[in-house]
């Protein structure tokens, strides 16, 4: 019986001494479909049957046995839908090999138990050439199929990241690109062969040395790490970014690559900044309003009562303010107001906190003091700053203040009582003719 004829007429056995083969060279973490495989397997030993039952030529085999006519653009074949399909499926490349591997081995000791006590007729031998020259072509076809498959997706998933806004780049267990998209190369103004295999601090990154630590640490804890960071482009350009490096794992669990991808989220940043400044500022005069001033003051608080140090709340109401308001107009008001704001911010040291509660009245933080001389001379500074005329266009306006004082801890404990108890000695000072300070009493 020729091997083409015996292929055909023992398919079973021969899938089935396959299968079992096969399964001993499948890795561990493999699920293999067997009804998929063994389908393939059929129609490969069919093929390769049909091909066995044609005679060739010399040139052929050799032709053949080089794997030539195995391109999977022009040829499909049982092979070529073999390695495309494989790779579909997850398989390696490794994996896939391995079924044509197991199919030789299956074949040939079946055919070779088949032949005992018989004389090898050359044809037999001939024959037996034939199938591992078919077997080796087959390899290459699935192989070349597999592979060209595989670039494909590779061209395919590079062209869908660098369609993209967001930068995306893969690293090496030490820290080295493998990967960069288009979006990557624009940022940094370099080519990507000349960023693969360098790390972050090699291209002079500012906190270079930073992101290879967090890199590292993904590897080591196998858990993402997300941050934020600002990045001056080689175009000048500032943006703030939002960045997340992600373990790889292969089947084993273990970190085997790190995928990085980062999006510009300047706008979104600068529009939360700005909505955090309109919450904590105000708009007028560029101070923090009552609701960053009562946090401040609450941290004051506690910082005086964990050292002993005196913190002093002033509370600064304008004297005459609603007359120059109602004779010159609201612009000229605001502007007065913003003017106040400059001349109190001259009178107290950068560590002290002035803020603005809403209309005329301000407030200022003094923080560690030791004794109430100092209060007494910022407090006479912003009076004298204050009743000096404001001159506005061709307009001169006339004002003062009244300043009620308050400490803390020896006072009050709590921002609601400081505030009420510089506000009450804010009134002593307006009833006792304004333009003057006065120190918050119990009695």
């Amino acid at each position: 019986m020729r091997l083409a004829d015996f292929i055909l007429h023992d398919l079973e056995c021969i899938l089935q001494e396959w299968e079992d083969f096969a399964a001993t060279l499948a890795p561990s973490e493999q699920r293999w479909d067997k009804a998929m495989l063994r389908d393939h397997a059929k129609k490969m030993l069919e093929v390769i049957s049909a091909d066995l039952a044609e005679p060739q030529t010399r040139h052929e085999e050799i032709k053949k046995s080089k794997g030539h006519n195995a391109d999977p653009g022009v040829q499909i074949t049982a092979a070529t839908i073999h390695g495309k399909e494989r790779l579909a499926s997850g398989f390696s490349l490794e994996a896939a090999v391995a079924e044509y591997r197991a199919l030789r081995a299956s074949v040939t000791r079946l055919w070779q138990k088949s032949l005992q006590n018989k004389p090898i007729l050359d044809t037999a031998i001939g024959d037996l050439i034939r199938f591992n020259e078919a077997i080796d072509q087959s390899i290459t076809e699935s192989v070349i199929s597999y592979s060209f498959e595989k670039e494909q997706q590779m061209r395919v998933f590079d062209t869908v990241l660098s369609s993209l806004p967001d930068i995306s780049f893969t690293f090496t267990l030490d820290g080295r690109f493998s990967y960069v998209n288009k979006a990557l190369t624009e940022l940094f103004a370099c080519p990507s062969d000349q960023l693969i295999g360098k790390n972050f601090t090699d291209i002079g990154l500012p906190n270079g040395a930073e992101l290879q630590r967090q890199i590292q640490q993904v590897i080591y804890t196998k858990k993402q790490f997300r941050s934020e960071m600002s990045y001056t482009a080689a175009s000048g350009q500032w943006g703030f970014y939002d960045y997340i490096f992600v373990p790889v794992l292969d089947k084993k669990g273990l970190v085997e690559a790190v995928v990085g991808t980062a999006r510009n989220v300047t706008e979104r940043k600068t529009k939360e900044d700005q909505n955090w400044y309109k919450a904590n500022y105000d708009l007028l005069t560029g101070l923090p309003n009552r609701r960053f001033f009562l946090d401040r003051l609450e941290q004051e608080i506690r910082n005086a009562a964990r050292t002993g140090v005196r913190t002093a709340l002033l509370f600064i109401d304008l004297d005459h303010f609603k007359e120059a308001n109602d004779q010159y107009g609201h612009d000229v008001g605001d502007l007065l107001l913003r003017l106040v704001t400059e001349r109190l911010r001259s009178c107290i040291r950068e560590t002290d906190t002035a803020a603005r509660m809403g209309g005329d009245e301000f407030t200022v933080i003094l923080q560690n003091l030791l004794d109430t001389k100092h209060i007494e001379l910022v407090a006479g500074k912003i009076l004298t700053e204050l009743r000096r005329p404001f001159q506005i266009g061709n307009d001169t306006l006339h004002i003062s203040a009244s300043i009620g004082i308050t400490f803390s801890p020896q006072d009050a404990s709590t921002p609601e009582y400081l505030i009420k108890n510089a506000d009450q000695a804010m009134y002593m000072a307006k009833k006792a003719g304004r333009n003057q300070f006065c120190f918050f009493s119990s009695v």
